[in-house]
């Protein structure tokens, strides 16, 4: 089977990764801060160590697009247990999701693109063919895109929050991924971003 699976592939298996690890660290620490026992964190600790050759059947996309929709659910539906009647918790939940985009921070030197591809390579958004995000301009010193549609509200209202909770929470991923280098995200909409060097 490995031999159909392509590049793209292997992407998407480490993106849907990334966000079943930023999960299991939102559970940790849930269990840390006594909002979780062990037993309830447990089902939000998913780590998929099988490789994607083993996974895949006849139909790759489809695999990816199921394993996709399995990390966004874990993630909003762990969110929405930790949050609901606890929107204080948000602060705290924000600070876990700044230190994992830290762990996977882009290169001190990254240029602009370069920093949008490192937050690319980490953020789950859809299959590649939904086209969700566009760039619209780029420099060396700056780099915009946009999303062209929401992919993830539904997980979360469906588990009582709202897609505000989402974006502030990936935001806050993207600064810690932008940590060591010279630019921050800038976002009035959650549509429209912009990198943009730091004074």
């Amino acid at each position: 089977m490995s031999a159909f699976l392509a590049p793209i592939h292997f992407w998407m298996f480490d993106k849907i990764k990334a966000q079943d690890e930023l999960t299991r660290r939102l559970a940790q620490a849930a269990v840390a801060k006594g909002w979780l026992c062990e037993a309830d964190a447990k089902p939000f600790l998913h780590e998929e160590t099988t490789p994607l050759e083993e996974l895949v059947g006849d139909d790759i996309h489809g695999c990816l697009s199921g394993l996709i929709d399995a990390a966004e659910e874990r993630y909003a539906k762990l969110s929405g247990r930790l949050l609901n009647g606890h929107d204080e918790r948000l602060d705290d939940l924000k600070q876990v999701a700044n230190a994992f985009g830290q762990s996977r921070a882009a290169a001190a030197d990254s240029s602009a693109e370069a920093s949008y591809q490192a937050i690319n390579d980490v953020l789950l958004d859809g299959m590649p063919c939904d086209g969700v995000n566009i760039v619209t301009d780029k420099a060396p010193e700056h780099f915009s895109w946009e999303r062209r549609f929401d992919v993830h509200g539904d997980h979360w209202t469906k588990n009582g929050r709202q897609a505000d909770d989402y974006y502030q929470l990936r935001l806050q991923v993207m600064a810690g991924i932008l940590s060591d280098t010279p630019y921050a995200v800038r976002t009035s909409d959650y549509q429209n971003y912009t990198l943009v060097q730091q004074a």
